[in-house]
This record gives C-alpha cells, sequence and structure tokens, in this order.
C-alpha cells in the first residue's frame, strides 16, 4: 500500500478551497494553508506561531480559552465548535465573517494538536436581493410574533388584574384557593408566551442587551425573594455566597440576568425535595479590565442521567418524561438562558449525578462599576462590631459557613455548632459569647429548644439571640415568655437585614454615615418609605387611564382606587389629546398600542403642544412584546414604564416617582439638585443626643467639597488616572451620602476616566462638577438658613 508522502499531504490540505487551521496545546498556530490565507487575508508566514486568538472578534476571546479546555476534557474526537455550526471570524482588515466550523484533536508529541476546518459562509450570499427580502420577511415575522403576542397577552393580562382585585376582597377559603389557582395558571401561562417571544428575538438576532449599573447582591436577593416561599415548604434551603474579588457592582443587563437566575433557581427548586440550593457567584479580572463573573447554581435533586446530558440545553429531561409530567416545565428557559449568556460574552455548563444533584454554571462578561468589592458590604460601619463573640447554630454546612465569613468581615469573633448540643455545651462550659444567632430549623432540637434551653443559663440581657426561619414561617414567638429574640429574619440570609438585626440585638445606635459605595440603602418593603396606603391623602393627583381594553380600564380604575384616586377613562390617543385639553392632568396612564392613535404618537404631540412642560407625567402600559418597545417610549416623550399585567405595587411604586419629578427642575427629564427624600433621612437621625447633626454634615460637606476638587484638580494636572480614579471615587461617597444628586453624574465619569487613563475630557467634567457643587451648595445654605 502506497502512501502520501509528507509533501504530498501539504499539496492535498492546499488545493482544499475551506480554510484548514492547526493549532499546539497553547492554542499558537503551527499550519495555515492556502485556503486559510483566501479567507483570512493572512499569508502563513504572517501568522505562523501567532494565537489563534488573532482570527477571533475581540468579545469571543475571553471564553475562547474555556471551551477549548472543555473540548480538550470531552470524550469526542471532533465536535461543532461549542456545539453549533456557525461562528464568527474576523480577517486580517478587520471585517467580521459568519463561518462553519467543525474542530478534530489529536495527541501529538508534544501535546494536544488541534485542527480547524471553517468555510466561509458569506460566500454563499450571492444576490443581495434575496438576501434583503428574507430580511424582510424576518421583520415581518417578528412584527407578527410581536402583535400577536400582545393580542393573547391584553385578555391574560386583564384576567390576572381583575384575580388581583378579587383576592383584595373578603371571599372565603375555598373561593381564595379558587382565584389563587386562576392567578397562577395565568402567570404561568403568561410566563410560557413571554419565554417564546424571547426565544423569537434571539433567534432572530433581535434582543437587545442594556449596560446599566447592577447592584449584584440586591439582583441574586431579589431574585431569591421570588423563590424563596416555595423553596421552604419544600424544607429546603436557600442561600448565597460571593467570593473573593466579586464587585459590588456591574454594568450590565440586570433583566436578563434575573431571568437566567430565576430560570435556574426554579429548575433546582422544583427538581430537589430535601437538602438545599446554593448559588456561588466568582470573578476575575481579563486583560480587558473587564470582569468573568461565574454563577453556580447548585442543588442536592434528584439529577441528570449521563446519557441526557447532550442535549439538557435543547429540552430539560433530569430523569424521565413522567418527573416532567409531574413536576411540571418545557425546557425552553433553559435554552434560553444558555443563548442569553453567550449574547453577554459567556457560556453555560451543567455537572450533575443522578441522586446527588445537578450544578449549572454560567458565566458573562461586564464592566466593573466603582472599586467596592461585595463581599466588603458594610465594612466600613461595622467597627461597633469589632471583637464581638458570636454564636453561630446552625446544622446546614454551607449556611454556617456564610455565617462564620460575615462574621468575621466585620471584625467579629464567630464560634460554629452544627447541633444544639454542641451549642448547649459551649454556654454550659462559661463562653462568654455576645450574641447568638440560631436557627429555627435543625435536628433532634429545633431552634425554638434550643433557646428555651439557652435561657436557662443566660438571660435575654446577657445574651441577645436572633433567630433564622424559613420564608414561610411568620413569627418566631417563643411559647415560654421568658424567652425573648432581639431579633427575628427569614432565610435565605441577606447581609444588610443581619446588620441591622445585630445592631439592633447589640444595642449599638445607627452610624449617620452613607452607604458604601457600590451599594444601596435596602428598602424596608416594596412600599416607598413615606408613602401610606391611600396614597392619595399624601399625594393628590389628577390622573387620566388611556386604554382601549374595557376589562383593562376596569383592572387599573380599581386599582387606582384602591390608592384612593379616581381616574378619568379614554379608549384611544384622540380621546387622549382631547380629555388633556379640556383638564390639566397631574398624570396620563398611557396604553402604547390603542386604535384611532397609539400611545406613541399621543404622547408626541401632547408633548409638542406644551415643549418644555413638567406636566402631565405620562406611564407608558405595555406588555413589552416588541424589540425596543422601553427606549421607544422614552425616546416619544414618556417619563415612566410599567409592564403589563399591572399590580398595585406597580401602581404605587411609579406615582411614587411623580413626588421626585415635581421636585426636579422645569424640564421633564432634569434631575433634581438635591434629593429631598434624603434630606429628610438625615433630619429624622437628629435627635436630643444630636440636636446640631444635620447642620454639622451640611457645614462639614460643604467645607470639604473644595479640598476633594483640588485634589481632582491635581490628579488631572499631573495625568495621573489613578490619583483621579481614587480622589473621584472618594469624593462621590460624600455626594451620595448627602444626596447631591446632580453632582453624581459628572463625578462618576471622572472616576471612570482614572480608571480607564483616559483623561482628555476631564477638565471639562471638572469644570461641570464645580459648577454643580455651587448649586448644590447655595440650596444646602438655603436649608441652613431655615
Amino acid at each position: 500500500m502506497q502512501l502520501l508522502t509528507a509533501e504530498q499531504l501539504n499539496d492535498i490540505l492546499n488545493f482544499a478551497g475551506d480554510a484548514v487551521i492547526c493549532t499546539d496545546a497553547r492554542q499558537n498556530i503551527i499550519f495555515f494553508n492556502q485556503g486559510a490565507e483566501r479567507v483570512f487575508g493572512w499569508e502563513a508566514r504572517e501568522i505562523l506561531g501567532k494565537e489563534l486568538g488573532q482570527l477571533l472578534p475581540a468579545r469571543y476571546r475571553a471564553t475562547h480559552p474555556q471551551k477549548v479546555e472543555q473540548f480538550r476534557a470531552s470524550a469526542h474526537v471532533s465536535r461543532r465548535m461549542a456545539e453549533r455550526q456557525i461562528i464568527h471570524a474576523l480577517r486580517k482588515d478587520g471585517s467580521e465573517f459568519p463561518a462553519e466550523a467543525s474542530i478534530s484533536k489529536l495527541q501529538g508529541a508534544e501535546g494536544w494538536i488541534y485542527t480547524a476546518i471553517l468555510r466561509d459562509l458569506s460566500a454563499r450570499r450571492t444576490c443581495a436581493r434575496t438576501s434583503d427580502k428574507a430580511e424582510l420577511a424576518m421583520q415581518t415575522q417578528s412584527l407578527s410574533r410581536a402583535n400577536m403576542s400582545h393580542e393573547i397577552r391584553t385578555p391574560l393580562n386583564a384576567v390576572i388584574g381583575m384575580t388581583s382585585l378579587l383576592l383584595n376582597t373578603e371571599i372565603d377559603a375555598e373561593q381564595r384557593e379558587y382565584a389563587e389557582t386562576i392567578r397562577d395558571s395565568s402567570e404561568m401561562l403568561l410566563s410560557l408566551i413571554n419565554d417564546l417571544i424571547d426565544y423569537s428575538k434571539i433567534e432572530i438576532g433581535s434582543l437587545e442587551i442594556a449596560r446599566q449599573p447592577l447592584d449584584l447582591r440586591r439582583c441574586i436577593e431579589e431574585t431569591m425573594d421570588l423563590l424563596a416561599s416555595g423553596a421552604s415548604v419544600k424544607g429546603i434551603d436557600l442561600a448565597y455566597m460571593m467570593e473573593e474579588d466579586v464587585p459590588a457592582t456591574i454594568l450590565a443587563d440586570a433583566a436578563r440576568l434575573r431571568q437566567i437566575l430565576v430560570n435556574l433557581l426554579s429548575n433546582a427548586v422544583k427538581f430537589t425535595d430535601h437538602g438545599e440550593v446554593v448559588v456561588t457567584v466568582s470573578a476575575s479580572l481579563l486583560e480587558s479590565g473587564e470582569h468573568l463573573l461565574r454563577f453556580s447554581v447548585r442543588d442536592t435533586g434528584i439529577g441528570i442521567p449521563q446519557d441526557r446530558l447532550e442535549g439538557i440545553f435543547q429540552s430539560l429531561v433530569q430523569m424521565d418524561a413522567s418527573a416532567m409530567r409531574k413536576l411540571g416545565g418545557t425546557g425552553l428557559g433553559l435554552a434560553i438562558s444558555k443563548r442569553l449568556t453567550e449574547i453577554m460574552g459567556g457560556t453555560m455548563s451543567v455537572e450533575s449525578k443522578p441522586g446527588m444533584g445537578s450544578t449549572f454554571t454560567f458565566s458573562i462578561v461586564a464592566q466593573a462599576e466603582g472599586e467596592q468589592l461585595a463581599q466588603h458590604l458594610l465594612q466600613d460601619r461595622a467597627s461597633a462590631f469589632a471583637g464581638k463573640r458570636v454564636l453561630i447554630v446552625n446544622a446546614n454546612g454551607t449556611n454556617r459557613r456564610i455565617l462564620v465569613n460575615q462574621a468575621f468581615c466585620w471584625g467579629m469573633v464567630p464560634s460554629a455548632a452544627a447541633s444544639a448540643g454542641e451549642a448547649l455545651d459551649l454556654v454550659r462550659h462559661g463562653h462568654a459569647f455576645d450574641i447568638g444567632i440560631l436557627d429555627m430549623n435543625m435536628p433532634e432540637m429545633d431552634g425554638m429548644q434550643l433557646a428555651t434551653e439557652i435561657r436557662q443559663y443566660r438571660d435575654a440581657k446577657s445574651l441577645p439571640l436572633v433567630m433564622l426561619t424559613p420564608a414561610s414561617h411568620r413569627s418566631c414567638s417563643p411559647a415560654a415568655p421568658d424567652v425573648q429574640f432581639a431579633a427575628c429574619l427569614n432565610k435565605p440570609i441577606k447581609p444588610s437585614a443581619l446588620f441591622k438585626a445585630l445592631q439592633q440585638a447589640l444595642e449599638i445606635p445607627v452610624a449617620a454615615q452613607s452607604a458604601p459605595s457600590g451599594t444601596k440603602n435596602e428598602p424596608e418593603s416594596k412600599i416607598q418609605p413615606g408613602l401610606e396606603p391611600k396614597l392619595a391623602a399624601t399625594l393628590p393627583l389628577d390622573i387620566l387611564v388611556a386604554e382601549d381594553n374595557t376589562i383593562n380600564q376596569k383592572v387599573i380604575k380599581q386599582l387606582l382606587l384602591h390608592l384612593g384616586y379616581r381616574a378619568d377613562v379614554v379608549a384611544n390617543g384622540l380621546e387622549a389629546l382631547a380629555a388633556a385639553e379640556r383638564r390639566d392632568y397631574d398624570v396620563i396612564l398611557m396604553d402604547v398600542q390603542m386604535p384611532e392613535m397609539d400611545g406613541l404618537e399621543t404622547t408626541r404631540r401632547l408633548r409638542a403642544l406644551s415643549p418644555g412642560a413638567t406636566k402631565p407625567y405620562i406611564i407608558a402600559m405595555t406588555a413589552n412584546a416588541m424589540p425596543g418597545d422601553k427606549e421607544a417610549c422614552m425616546a416619544a416623550g414618556m417619563n415612566a414604564y410599567v409592564s403589563k399585567p399591572v399590580e398595585l405595587d406597580d401602581i404605587r411604586q411609579v406615582l411614587a416617582s411623580v413626588r421626585t419629578h415635581e421636585d426636579s427642575s422645569a424640564s421633564p427629564h432634569a434631575v433634581a439638585i438635591i434629593n429631598w427624600r434624603r434630606i429628610g433621612q438625615l433630619l429624622e437621625l437628629q435627635d436630643e443626643e444630636n440636636p446640631s447633626l444635620f447642620a454639622d454634615v451640611i457645614s462639614s460637606f460643604i467645607d470639604d467639597a473644595p479640598h476633594q476638587l483640588d485634589r481632582i484638580a491635581h490628579a488631572i494636572a499631573e495625568g495621573c488616572g489613578a490619583k483621579l480614579a481614587a480622589a473621584a471615587h472618594y469624593f462621590l461617597s460624600s455626594i451620595d451620602f448627602l444626596g447631591a444628586q446632580r453632582m453624581r453624574a459628572p463625578c462618576m465619569e471622572l472616576a471612570r476616566m482614572g480608571r480607564q487613563n483616559d483623561l482628555a475630557d476631564a477638565t471639562a467634567l471638572l469644570e461641570q462638577l464645580r459648577r454643580e457643587f455651587e448649586l448644590a451648595r447655595g440650596r444646602l445654605l438655603e436649608m441652613l438658613e431655615r
């Protein structure tokens, strides 16, 4: 048998029309055929020895090594890259093109050798007219889907809204059960419709990803709140952990990140009957200055057989069809979640063993906003905790580890016990604890019984106790009157809530200082501070509702009536214009899709009639079926936005924003110089012991600000980005604390310029910051004179 020589094999590969590229184990290019030269525009002598990443668009380079490592560790000899037929590649001239790629691996003498065969798909686009027609058809299909979904969701939103109103009336237990079933089933159907719309958007490339400041802790905690009750009913512990180097705030799409987390967590809770579901977040800094954030969702559920893992992101089948029928779900959410992570620059994978649970891991690439780390939450306000000895009793190892780590972060001295018996031994032997944190759910002896036993040795004054309870547990009132708790917290554990509970238990005065940069003060409830259930009593408003669907009209009118408002109602945009001419409304709740004239055109005409006017405050109501819906509403001149089905809390929250809007300047989009709500909070901190606190804080800010502005100016003069970032970041804390919110934007931008060492426009921004300070200074001095 005649064998090919190396030269003959090289000639064959060069005659091939497709690009053939070989790399070594370090992903350096070691072979580049003539087909690759034609496709990429590089000559072999130019590219040999270079990294394969040069042939990939920048947004894919960060995760490419991870994908290669996954392929190397797999049992496959060859497969499609990332299990997809189409990839994007980069030519020498910087242009991107779609390519069909297949990859194989071969064990060489010095390690693995990888071969990629790529076919340029752009050559197939020979007819521009055909391509244009296809694109037009795709857009038409997208519009048709959006309109169809609007028609489906309109009556469904009405069902949900009317059911919510029914649940707020006096009905008996049986009727309540029926109504809750209707509401839950309707919400499930609405969720499925939303999944289908999202999937169609992703398929045609019309899904848009936002980049806005996002508090990571808050995002995770709000997601877990949605599932805490269901997990509690099943007896499952729900927890999350932040590892070192995770930024507190990132620039990302909060809604899409929450969508992924909700999907993974709800699946984990659904397929877990006992044990725990834990979210872990870690981060690593990339050469680009961005962070690769990794989210791991681990459960102790039924797991997934190995032969079904391969197609897990096409359809979720964790055991068999009978399990799916029993537990529900279509698996579409996983496919959407995986595509969302890829759009955000990351990947998604799963590890699982039947009977032992599953771990879903996904990553995203995001820019950090500020220098604050998530693990250092409230650290700068924890000095009073330093040296305090805390007894932590928790049978769950994950929760125990979370509590111990948090105690260490706050300078406390923790002693952990895995059972009630261990805890009692520590107390009996005279360990001088300052505070105890108990868990209600423990084997053999629960938290309530343990507290009763502890009180035989230590009273409530000498050892205050904090009780952690499941989300479904509404009270921790002890059976014995002498067993007292300083605080009772629902799980999952939230550091901010735990911090407040420890302050209360240890009788530490609440310090009058700002929240750490990169975090936000936690809301006590969904209702904004200072707003009563009958909102109209404190915030009187003339309201017009523009909505064409008669059932939705009834729902919204009734929701407003719950808050004390009697609204006028019209059925289309033309009627809204006529009503606005007859009466000077404070607020218009405007449906986006209406006959005769839609909400966007109506808003544009209203703004044109009164340019620069602050009224009416226009709130868009839409099911968000179409790409860019929210942006289109804002561009038309609307002030706020609520998604259907509109709930009571949605209406309450969005009307609360009218108060802030009225405090702003004449421009409908202006930001108030001072956040008056923050000023009110500072005034509340003033008491008999600190009668001049408010004046002292304002005077300190006014006196210190010129020095901080000089620090920023010196950093700019030196051309030192690091000094600029540090000075602006420090000043930003004072600005946020006092609520000088117009100063915030230029100061944040200066901090960003410093981090990126790009000081081109820094001087102009500094001048803007100085002007905003003078305005804020004037307002603050006026308050002092009063």
